[in-house]
């Protein structure tokens, strides 16, 4: 039978980008490389760690998109053009 896509985390995947800062995201990227560097890391933990990463740097992408966005968006006054 096949999976059926759990709805429910993807739910949270979004709630989780709707909430989480960049610079959250960013020291949350940095704490789980300095776990990705331990060579003692167990495997499943790996796993789920690299996953996690996945979403943040996701977020962090969509973050520094709407902030493009925003700065296209800004005029600048009439007399500086």
């Amino acid at each position: 039978m096949p999976r059926k896509k759990d709805s429910g985390k993807e739910a949270d995947n979004v709630a989780d980008r709707q909430n989480v800062g960049y610079e959250d995201a960013v020291t949350e990227l940095e704490e789980i490389l300095s776990e990705l560097s331990d060579d003692d890391i167990d495997v499943d933990h790996l796993a789920e760690r690299v996953k996690r990463a996945t979403e943040l740097v996701k977020i962090c992408r969509d973050r520094i998109a709407a902030a493009r966005l925003e700065v296209k968006d800004i005029e600048l006054p009439e007399e500086s053009r």
